[in-house]
């Protein structure tokens, strides 16, 4: 084991997930501002670095990215361009953050640049603060608004169109009836268009029957309830639709014992309907001796060469023991 996993195991082993409780933004978040970005390169391994391969999927590079800007860390929802250029994320303190994906002549992920964070709003027009804050899963929706799901304040509000995405005004928008009895941080990890309109959301905390956390799927507006099947004690923290129409769910695992671990899983889209229980396949398991940490957003784009590219964002928990990871892999 790493001894980045040794720390990690032990920092997790006394904490439990630090964003439980949402600190105040700090005023400076009123501003879109240009946030300066510290890149190093790291390796799906740290102990073989020539490795590549991890179950079905083959490591095309990964950064940790670190910023002296207080509002950066916490990410827990991602969203990639479909060209792979940019990245929007936000965080549960409240803020979203852009920036450029560099890549190098071989398409590896190779760094961030022209990174700029700033305040989500509320409906009111001002920056969300504390409870109201804990932003958890973003969907763009084929008309450019997005759609952010938020623990805590269980709810969802849609952000309008623009040149800025997520610095507008919201409205709220239609959530699960159900929703409203999750725990407080067991709420809507995941949200995803999956197209048609269909919406997608998947609460890690929240029981439906035995061994599965509730979802719903939403056709027309209208939410129906759907189970994900719990296995092995991994909790879905983001969802994405793959270019194909499928959809790739990240999970993440933590135990005193173990650490903290991450997966992928494929869902076909045609297992996604009202009253059904959803099970995936492994497509990729990251131990706790890997490069690995707090992963909750995923996105999925299609490479020039026609493969399936999938990128995977962990939130820090503002906690300078953990980092904010961006690790790409590619589908063969």
């Amino acid at each position: 084991m790493s001894l980045h996993a040794s720390v990690l195991r032990v920092l997790w082993a006394a904490l439990v997930i630090p964003s439980v409780l949402p600190a105040a933004v700090p005023s400076a978040a009123a501003a879109d501002d240009a946030v300066p970005l510290a890149v190093e390169t790291v390796p799906l391994n740290p102990d073989d670095t020539m490795q590549v391969r991890a179950g079905a999927l083959h490591y095309r590079g990964g950064i940790a990215v670190r910023s002296p800007d207080k509002r950066f860390g916490g990410f827990s929802g991602l969203a990639v361009g479909p060209d792979g250029r940019r990245l929007t994320a936000v965080s549960d303190r409240g803020a979203w953050f852009r920036a450029r994906i560099r890549h190098d002549g071989a398409g590896r992920l190779a760094g961030l640049a022209d990174g700029r964070i700033g305040p989500l709003l509320g409906a009111g027009g001002r920056p969300l603060r504390g409870l109201d804050a804990d932003a958890e899963a973003l969907a763009f929706l084929p008309d450019g608004s997005a759609l952010v799901a938020f623990e805590r304040r269980h709810r969802i509000l849609r952000y309008p169109a623009g040149p800025q995405p997520l610095s507008g005004r919201p409205v709220r928008a239609s959530a699960p009836a159900g929703l409203a009895a999750a725990p407080d941080n067991g709420g809507a990890e995941t949200l995803a268009h999956i197209g048609g309109g269909d919406l997608l959301l998947l609460t890690e905390g929240l029981a439906r029957g035995s061994g599965a956390f509730a979802g719903w799927v939403a056709r027309k507006g209208r939410w129906r309830p759907v189970a994900y099947s719990r296995t092995g004690g991994f909790r879905p923290t983001d969802t994405t639709v793959l270019p194909n129409g499928d959809i790739a769910v990240l999970e993440r695992h933590y135990s005193p014992a173990t650490g903290v671990s991450a997966r992928i899983v494929l869902v076909p889209r045609s297992a996604v309907a009202a009253g059904k229980t959803v099970r995936g396949r492994e497509l990729l398991h990251l131990a706790p001796s890997m490069t690995v940490d707090n992963f909750e957003g995923i996105s999925a784009r299609r490479g020039p060469d026609g493969k399936t590219v999938l990128y995977i964002l962990s939130d820090d928990n503002f906690n300078p023991l953990q980092r904010t990871l961006l690790l790409m892999f590619e589908m063969r």
